[in-house]
């Protein structure tokens, strides 16, 4: 799936593409950009306003999977267990942010926590399901990573509750010494893995994981000025990008079991959304697809199959 023809207002075209020969098929007119998810299942889901709903790649079969209340506004990454019965989300009343869930069968929509952080970083956002258990997810604090002394939260679904889920250290003026994000839980649903930022005044920076039900958190790999990271579906690599000073950005392969790494390519990119390029795995773990910028500034999709 690929969202193109982007215009200024950041609306797009949702497009079924086929990577051998390039054809493709229109599944989403005019939806801004970031608001699509595919599950496991080959069903697109995408939210406009207060309404989610599903469209089947295969079959075309469109429906509405919820409608919140009308003063709500869904915003994104939308999440869905492995299963395809779950999804996390995350919505905005007025000035107040809810974390919940969806059951994607029955349509119904399940507060979990409204966490209320206080101005000027009041947002709750980055609602993702576990993909092992669909009454465990995380959120994050939004905000200047400067100041944002503990970004990820870990919440049960059933009781509400939620807890930090990597506690920031500080250093010994009491100033925050590591500013973290960009967290995305590992396949088996038992770490999330985040990227500590170069800027960051405490080493080693880099890539972290995070134990989900334990908080003990351990240093990955930091060969390079990560920016954001995903692992493979088989939870054999990590794919990051990284942030430099010019508007390049590069694209590396990390072994976790040796957790060595590999310069795969070095790209243009834009600094601002939606030009980041945000590199991902192909279901099968062989490929790896992400976003740049060609030598007129225009968006395209690279694809590496790491097989090869």
């Amino acid at each position: 799936m690929v969202c193109t023809d982007i215009d200024g207002d950041k609306m797009g075209v949702y497009v079924k593409a086929d990577t051998t020969d390039g054809s493709g098929e229109i599944i989403v007119d005019r939806l801004e950009w970031g608001r699509g998810l595919v599950s496991d299942g080959d069903r697109f889901y995408y939210y406009t306003g207060p309404d989610i709903y599903e469209r089947d790649l295969v079959s075309g079969r469109s429906r509405i999977v919820c409608r919140l209340d009308p003063a709500a506004a869904v915003y994104g990454p939308l999440s869905i267990t492995k299963d395809g019965s779950t999804m996390g989300i995350y919505w905005r009343v007025g000035g107040q942010w809810v974390i919940g869930t969806v059951d994607v069968e029955t349509g119904r929509v399940r507060e979990v926590a409204t966490p209320d952080f206080a101005e000027p970083y009041p947002i709750a956002n980055h609602a993702m399901i576990s993909p092992e258990d669909r009454n465990l997810l995380f959120f994050a604090h939004e905000g200047q990573t400067e100041y944002i002394p503990d970004r990820i939260y870990m919440a049960d679904v059933r009781s509400g509750e939620f807890r930090c889920g990597f506690g920031q250290k500080r250093m010994g003026t009491g100033e925050l010494g590591e500013y973290v994000g960009h967290e995305m839980w590992a396949p088996d649903g038992r770490q999330l893995y985040f990227v500590k930022y170069p800027h960051s005044p405490l080493k080693p920076t880099g890539v972290y994981r995070v134990d989900a039900r334990n908080g003990e958190a351990e240093f990955v790999n930091g060969d390079y000025r990560y920016w954001h990271v995903a692992v493979s579906p088989d939870g054999r690599w990590a794919v990051a990008d990284t942030t430099e000073e010019e508007e390049i950005s590069k694209i590396v392969l990390i072994d976790l079991a040796s957790r060595s790494s590999r310069l795969l390519c070095e790209i243009p990119m834009w600094k601002q959304h939606p030009g980041h390029p945000h590199p991902s795995f192909s279901p099968d773990s062989r490929k790896i697809s992400f976003t740049l910028a060609d030598e007129e500034r225009n968006l395209r999709v690279g694809i590496i199959d790491i097989t090869e």
